[in-house]
């Protein structure tokens, strides 16, 4: 068949479901038998199907070069748009795409440079712009953020930028989208990815194990974060819980190769610490935010 080297539906749920344990390993079934055979992902020993941080990271890029979506977070690409059932079902909604689907949200300190363009919003102190991903064919920007929470959207002027970060005055930010029924942050990932060539990526996410492990699997080169003395000092009401709900995360970390010698630093400062710093703390702490390497 032609397409046999595509993930079916029951292949997508399945490794969907295995890869968010992230357990290494898993019985062999049909789709491990598939995988193996088909692309040489991970290795099958007395019908147990093994797989490392490598095959995994190798595993999500195939699904995104194959189906532009997020394997862990995604649903199986296979929904329409509203208008589109509402040609032949009474229910819209069934089974749809997000009506935003194709939008992305962005923002920016100065204005927006897009398509040979400026479109200047920044008087207004909005979240920024919905716009049709599609139809954005150049970034005039030199650097692109992509941004985990919905809250820095709107407080960018608010960011402490230390010198090695000031030219993000300048940037793109672009929010990652939520994830939640009826929503999805493929074409954010799609969107910011496709710039990798030509520009500065960056990724904005909270400074703890799972923010850092956003930005690894971002596509960005570079992550913006406090430096790892600021939790030394770090106190807010209040018990530190989310550290603790984060162990596995911390794991995942320690498995990911190529990781920059500033990023482990930062990794073992938030363990050493026992403390996360969610992006609402850094912008009402007003802590200042540099840019570390993430690879």
């Amino acid at each position: 068949m032609m397409n046999d080297h595509l993930f079916n539906k029951i292949q997508y749920d399945f490794f969907a479901n295995h890869l968010r344990k992230d357990l290494g390993q898993v019985k062999s079934t049909k789709s491990c038998q598939w995988l193996v055979a088909t692309h040489r992902l991970g290795r099958i020993v007395d019908g147990v199907w093994f797989y490392t941080e490598q095959d995994r990271i190798d595993i999500l890029n195939l699904v995104y070069k194959h189906h532009q979506v997020n394997l862990l977070n995604d649903p199986y690409p296979v929904k329409k748009s509203r208008t589109d059932n509402a040609k032949t079902h009474h229910n819209e909604k069934l089974n749809s795409l997000s009506v935003t689907n194709d939008f992305v949200l962005v923002n920016s300190l100065q204005s927006l440079k897009l398509n040979k363009k400026t479109i200047n919003i920044n008087e207004l102190n909005t979240l920024g712009i919905y716009l049709n991903a599609n139809l954005i064919n150049s970034v005039e920007h030199t650097s692109i953020v992509f941004v985990e929470n919905l809250a820095v959207m709107a407080n960018l002027q608010h960011l402490v930028l230390t010198d090695n970060a000031l030219h993000l005055k300048e940037a793109l930010w672009v929010y990652r989208g939520d994830i939640k029924a009826q929503q999805n942050t493929s074409q954010a990932y799609i969107f910011f990815r496709r710039f990798s060539g030509t520009h500065q990526l960056i990724c904005f996410s909270d400074f703890d194990p799972e923010g850092i492990i956003i930005a690894a699997r971002s596509g960005a080169t570079g992550y913006l974060a406090p430096g790892a003395n600021v939790l030394q000092h770090f106190s807010l009401n209040g018990v530190e819980k989310d550290y603790y709900k984060q162990i596995e995360a911390v794991k995942k970390l320690n498995k990911i190769k190529g990781l920059s010698a500033p990023c482990r630093e930062l990794v073992d400062a938030i363990s050493a610490h026992k403390r996360t710093i969610k992006q609402e703390h850094i912008l009402a702490h007003q802590i200042p935010l540099s840019v570390f390497e993430l690879s």
